[in-house]
């Protein structure tokens, strides 16, 4: 009887914990599920937005500042899927488009989400590096926004952490070309099975080629087993590789690229090989067609000083090396194109120091139409020193650069820079490049239901003592539509002036935006019939978006170019794709050359 007795309170005992264990198990269940439901409706507000929104700029570690010590507990996360407006949060999305739109596109793994995290449970929160973890999501091309949500808990030093995303709808295309005579088309998805993998495929028609058909291919996995380092394969026959000649050029390319994701990551690099050759699709006489077999390699590393520093110093110190080697296993077989730069082998390396502290405000409406935008201020200052060799000419190589940045709360922005560089060969400077610039963005201004914000760029440009290097130009950057093969000057200013009026106008998703703009280019130039000369460009259009598509800012503008170089006017037609600002990738870059043209 003893033994029975014994063995029906163990069993009750056993029952009793097994059912509270449950219980605590199924409470902490609800709770967390309460702590990720409330994050999701916060995290939606936030990457939504209104018609009404007063845009200002806020710093991106605001709303982690209070939580700084605390130790991370979980690391949850959710998306936010199509039947949610950006535009307004308590807005639905139709339920035809969402289900076309959910049958065609797979929402990014939360395992792949996780793979572009660096932020870890059980650690200390760090504000500045919560902030860099979402500033870095939402700068993949297939994720439209990203917020962390934290949330306290309570009686404890710990908090829950939930990361919100927002896709893009992943598939995307383009059309370019000539049509009907010479179409280009694009396909792609970027992000394939929601894998973070991107796969474009691009095929042109052209009746003056042979053979007719051509095409490229391009394959590219964003933090490549979690790594954060990214990869990409890419084939092509189309001219749109790593392209030095001026014939049509096919090419295969590979390339590992590991940014600083943050001031607190220890280690940055990458590395890139291509064989490019040209083709004679268009059948060119042998006495014209330059033929011609070129490989790049190209690789470099780079370790981050002072990642330990406390979390309210962000002064950081970067070193860095790259060697480069572009060589030629055939030149052109014309004499006077072989003494030509870009027809010659370049090898080099180069070391740079720098210098810098960088955070970021968010705001909006400065390429997208409502998204968050990340501007970043604070400074960079590098010390470049290295060896080149180009057109069987070996010189040392040396260059200062300085970039400054200012973000205000109201929403003004302005970015500073300046940069020096030369060459010493037989104990004198050579090809010296002088360069500084300037440009400013208003505050966005509220005007009833539009919105408005203006934006103005110098840029200065002086080459001494030119010896291998090519001669300043104008281009279609500086001018749209503008080519002038024969300026070859040694002294450049570029002033653009631009403002852009954003409207409340909708069809089908996309918002509208016309603006107008002004491009003024004054040059010294050696070899033309005047010493100086000023050439500007009056131009207007239209930009448009879809925040829920892969499509980037697209913008189609008209620009009247009063006098070209051979003094005719003209009017020019342009098209762009992906206007957005694209330096909120990385906090530092590769050791490189400073080009002009």
């Amino acid at each position: 009887m003893r033994v029975i007795i014994t063995l029906y309170l163990l069993t009750s005992l056993l029952f009793l914990g097994a059912m509270d264990s449950w219980a605590q198990a199924k409470k902490d269940s609800v709770e967390k599920k309460s702590i990720t439901k409330k994050a999701f409706r916060e995290g939606l507000k936030l990457i939504s937005t209104t018609p009404k929104d007063t845009i200002v700029n806020v710093k991106s570690i605001d709303p982690f500042a209070e939580y700084a010590g605390k130790i991370i507990r979980h690391i949850d996360i959710d998306r936010i899927g199509f039947e949610k407006s950006i535009y307004d949060h308590e807005k639905k999305v139709d339920k035809t488009i969402t289900r076309l739109a959910n049958t065609l596109h797979h929402n990014t793994r939360v395992r792949i989400i996780r793979e572009h995290l660096f932020i870890r449970e059980n650690k200390p929160l760090n504000p500045h590096e919560l902030a860099d973890n979402e500033r870095f999501l939402r700068d993949k091309d297939f994720i439209l926004d990203s917020r962390i949500i934290v949330t306290p808990i309570d009686n404890s030093d710990s908090v829950d952490l939930t990361v919100i995303t927002r896709d893009v709808f992943s598939l995307g295309g383009s059309a370019g070309g000539t049509i009907p005579t010479s179409p280009k088309i694009s396909v792609y998805d970027a992000n394939v099975d929601g894998r973070g993998q991107r796969i474009e495929y691009t095929a042109l028609i052209d009746q003056d080629r042979s053979p007719k058909y051509g095409y490229a291919l391009k394959y590219r996995k964003s933090s490549l087993f979690g790594s954060l380092t990214n990869l990409e394969l890419g084939y092509t026959q189309l001219d749109n590789g790593f392209s030095f000649g001026d014939e049509i050029e096919f090419a295969l390319l590979m390339r590992l690229s590991r940014p600083l994701v943050s001031p607190y990551s220890r280690l940055a690099g990458g590395a890139e090989i291509s064989n490019n050759w040209s083709e004679n699709v268009y059948s060119k006489p042998d006495s014209t067609f330059l033929n011609y077999n070129y490989k790049v390699l190209d690789g470099w590393m780079g370790y981050n000083i002072g990642i330990h520093k406390e979390l309210t110093n962000r002064n950081r110190k970067f070193i860095a090396i790259r060697a480069f080697d572009g060589f030629y296993l055939n030149q052109p077989d014309q004499p006077e194109y072989q003494e030509e730069r870009k027809y010659n082998d370049i090898f080099g390396y180069l070391s740079e120091f720098t210098f810098y502290r960088q955070n970021f405000y968010k705001t909006r409406y400065v390429y997208g139409f409502g998204r968050t935008e990340d501007v970043p201020y604070g400074y960079t200052l590098g010390i470049s020193a290295g060896y080149i060799r180009q057109l069987n000419i070996e010189r040392p190589y040396t260059a200062v650069k300085w970039n400054y940045s200012m973000a205000f709360n109201k929403g003004d922005f302005i970015q500073l820079v300046a940069q020096a560089c030369g060459y010493l060969h037989i104990n004198k400077v050579e090809d010296i490049i002088l360069e500084g610039g300037a440009s400013y963005y208003t505050r966005l201004y509220q005007l009833n239901r539009y919105k408005s914000r203006n934006a103005v760029g110098v840029t200065f440009t002086q080459l001494s003592n030119r010896k291998a290097l090519d001669y300043l130009n104008i281009s279609k950057k500086e001018i749209p539509g503008f080519s002038s093969d024969s300026i070859r000057a040694d002294q450049r200013m570029v002033v653009h002036l631009e403002s852009v009026l954003y409207t409340p106008w909708s069809l089908l998703g996309f918002r509208f935006a016309p603006f107008a703009s002004l491009d003024i280019v004054a040059v010294d130039c050696i070899l033309c019939a005047t010493n100086n000369d000023l050439y500007y460009g009056i131009g207007g259009g239209l930009r448009t978006r879809n925040e829920n598509l892969i499509f980037g800012t697209i913008e189609a503008k008209f620009t009247y170019i009063p006098k070209d170089q051979y003094g005719n006017s003209k009017f020019v037609f342009g098209f762009k794709q992906n206007l957005r600002i694209k330096n909120t990738g990385s906090f530092v870059k590769a050791p490189s050359l400073i080009l002009y043209n």
